[in-house]
């Protein structure tokens, strides 16, 4: 899926983008900029790939044939994990050999509690997730987990560290977290399960009950050794810096720059904004946006003036 497109992906038709995107010499949207400049591409991120009805259409397992023939480097994001590793095991194996896969299992804080509320066990169990990685990382496929969202108010932070020393011993060393994404849509899916405060939840999500929380993860992050993407860029603070080349916590091979991510890295190198702007262009997302939130001129959004950093 590209965009704002929910339909089941068309494999002919991603072949043609795919092989047109690589021709185009004079790309003019982010997509176009991504695709001629071959771009990591995240799969998982709007639909889980590997959810039941995979082993019907097939599409996940067909899309990833498509990478490996362009050999274009891709992020599965699952919480299937064993979904994936019984229809496309052999194909996730030739694309590490050739250094294109990267695996991105979901396993938020709350562990088994969040299987059952949040994913009413319709998901791969914990336990099979945290087998699963291990599996991979033995395999010596890179591996990095997404924790998001740590939910203040629900999630504590020693739920967050269980989690981390869970994932540890499945031999794993990367995780990312990130606060709430508290919208409309979200807090109605969420109002009325059993033991949810959504008041509660709504106040420790407010910047100045989130940063103090968010320090002790980075901290706990720290003492056990695990690489902590956070694309919190302003309460993280001017010092702290992020060690992957993604707010995922993962290094894969041609990430996008044009993101808050890389502006604070660059901050923090010492550039100024003329120089973050030459350097972090790649042609995607929106540059005037962008170019706001560097120069810390909008309202609308934090901007590095927030973070600290300039």
């Amino acid at each position: 899926m590209w965009g704002k497109d929910l339909r089941p992906i068309n494999l002919e038709a991603l072949d043609r983008k795919l092989y047109s995107g690589l021709k185009n010499k004079n790309p003019k949207t982010p997509l176009a900029h991504c695709l001629a400049n071959k771009k990591t591409i995240r799969i998982g991120n709007k639909t889980d790939p590997f959810q039941p009805v995979e082993k019907e259409l097939l599409l996940s397992s067909g899309s990833l044939r498509l990478f490996r023939k362009y050999k274009w480097s891709f992020v599965i994001q699952t919480r299937f994990t064993r979904t994936a590793r019984e229809l496309a095991s052999a194909s996730i194996q030739k694309a590490n050999r050739l250094e294109l896969v990267t695996m991105l299992p979901v396993i938020s804080p709350g562990l088994e509690k969040d299987w059952e509320l949040f994913e009413r066990k319709r998901t791969t169990p914990i336990s099979e997730r945290l087998e699963d990685i291990q599996s991979w990382v033995k395999a010596g496929i890179p591996v990095g987990v997404n924790g998001e969202p740590f939910i203040p108010g629900h999630h504590t932070v020693s739920d967050f560290e269980e989690a981390l020393k869970r994932i540890k011993a499945a031999g794993c060393h990367r995780y990312n977290t990130y606060n709430f994404h508290f919208t409309p849509f979200v807090a109605k899916r969420i109002a009325n399960l059993p033991g949810i405060d959504i008041e509660q939840i709504w106040r420790m999500n407010q910047d100045k009950y989130w940063k103090p929380i968010l320090m002790k993860l980075l901290d706990l992050a720290k003492k056990h050794n695990i690489i902590l993407g956070c694309p919190d860029f302003v309460n993280t603070g001017p010092e702290y810096r992020e060690q992957a080349n993604t707010c995922c916590g993962i290094d894969v091979p041609n990430p996008t720059t044009f993101n808050t991510h890389y502006f604070k890295k660059y901050a923090q190198d010492g550039l100024n904004s003329k120089e973050i702007l030459k350097k972090a262009w790649d042609g995607s997302g929106d540059y005037e946006q962008g170019r706001d939130v560097v120069e810390g001129k909008t309202k609308e959004m934090y901007t590095l003036k927030d973070a600290g950093v300039l």
